[in-house]
């Protein structure tokens, strides 16, 4: 199949109407959908530039790429203190994150969803917003985007740029429509040399090495305040199932039933809060004591006979990752590719993964080097192995002692990928 630029433009609009289908069918668990209609198709319209205040737009779809984007937001207001920033989002949780990256400068920091990829809907979202720079996170590739951009003369930028072998054998399916897109960045900057070479054969222009912007975040003090405080009162250790995906949560419950043990502490956290109810029906079928994270004010909460946490809430993970002895990552045991390693590895926890690591490919390969990362078949040898760490502290300790050092060794993707936008912005 392949798809050209021009008949790109005209399909999008066709599908539109299943686009509201979509939206509708996620506001069935996650009501949140519903909201901002008007941002999603053009409708309403989009926040202006103040007078005399240029503005610089980044795109975020989701949680992770959003709260990547803290450090490098940090170094814009420092290094442009005369521009504001256009924060922009495709789901309701993405911009739920936002909403904390506003707080660092709410004055000049705005929020909206993207439109669709709509020639329409860009063309209003771009001239009414007149960024003078646009940055997409990650593997966000719009085709539309890019190509109006270009028309107006607004440079875009891939940051923290990804590019897994299964995400470049999709783009190769539509390669005319993906390699002309590609060609509109004025810049590329790849979190890893296979990114860069994926990138490459896409048709980008030469892409710059700078790392993940995830090593460069830093967990909140209050997360941390809160979880050594709740550490004094638990009475067993802690393992984290940590932004877990549909289908393993049944796995986690299925070997608990066989390993639990009544000295630990587990502590289930789901990637999506539209899934809360559904895998606290697991745990209710299960018969493995569970209390809510939501109905915890504080560890006194916790019954003695409680042998799992379901982490309902939002916003915590540092929280949740600081709380932890060990962190078995979630989108792992599933083909989801992993979730963000990164994370408890930054507050010094040992992070074990299953199979499935192709979104974090060349982090976990890293980690398994420096030995803060090990990688099992199945959630069944993770947890056993999460029991065997526990039983030596002084095992334990080296891991994590390994963890903290392998976040803190690959810092840095933050200065390099604003060398490259000084270059572009001046």
């Amino acid at each position: 199949m392949n798809i050209s630029p021009r008949s790109y433009r005209y399909l999008v609009p066709a599908l539109l109407p299943l686009a509201a289908l979509y939206l509708l069918w996620r506001a069935r668990k996650q009501p949140s959908y519903l909201k901002n209609w008007g941002e999603r198709f053009a409708w309403s319209d989009f926040p202006r530039p103040r007078e005399a205040r240029p503005v610089i737009w980044i795109h975020a779809v989701s949680v992770g790429e959003t709260n990547a984007t803290r450090p490098l937001v940090q170094a814009i207001l420092k290094r442009w203190p005369q521009c504001d920033i256009l924060l922009t989002h495709m789901t309701p949780t993405g911009r739920e994150a936002g909403q904390r990256i506003v707080q660092l400068a709410p004055d000049r920091i705005r929020q909206c969803f993207l439109p669709y990829d709509a020639v329409y809907a860009v063309r209003k979202f771009l001239r009414q917003t007149q960024p003078i720079l646009g940055l997409l996170m990650e593997t966000e590739v719009w085709p539309t985007v890019l190509e109006e951009a270009h028309s107006l003369g607004i440079p875009m930028v891939l940051v923290n740029g990804r590019l897994s072998e299964k995400s470049f054998k999709q783009a190769m399916r539509v390669p005319e429509l993906m390699k002309k897109a590609m060609s509109r960045f004025v810049a590329v900057c790849a979190q890893a040399d296979n990114d860069a070479k994926r990138f490459l054969k896409l048709g980008t222009v030469e892409p710059v090495l700078t790392g993940s912007l995830k090593f460069d975040i830093q967990a909140p003090k209050a997360a941390l305040t809160k979880a050594a405080e709740w550490k004094k009162e638990l009475l067993h250790p802690v393992v984290l199932f940590a932004s877990t995906r549909d289908g393993e949560e049944a796995l986690i419950v299925e070997a608990l039933k066989k390993s639990i043990r009544p000295d630990v502490t587990y502590l289930l956290v789901p990637r999506h809060p539209q899934r809360f109810e559904e895998v606290e029906s697991l745990l209710k079928d299960s018969a493995i004591t569970y209390q809510k994270r939501s109905e915890l004010k504080n560890p006194a909460d916790i019954k003695s006979s409680t042998r799992v946490i379901l982490g309902d809430s939002m916003g915590e993970m540092f929280f949740y990752c600081a709380l932890a002895d060990v962190a078995l990552m979630g989108g792992s045991f599933k083909p989801f590719g992993c979730q963000n390693v990164i994370e408890p590895a930054s507050v010094g926890v040992p992070v074990i993964v299953g199979p499935s690591t192709f979104n974090f490919s060349m982090v976990v390969e890293k980690g398994m080097q420096m030995g803060a990362i090990t990688q099992v078949d199945n959630v069944e040898s993770a947890i056993d192995l999460a029991h065997e760490w526990l039983e030596s502290a002084q095992r334990l300790q080296e891991l994590k002692q390994k963890a903290l050092t392998f976040s803190q060794t690959y810092v840095g993707a933050t200065a390099r990928t604003m060398k490259v936008l000084e270059g572009i912005v001046k």
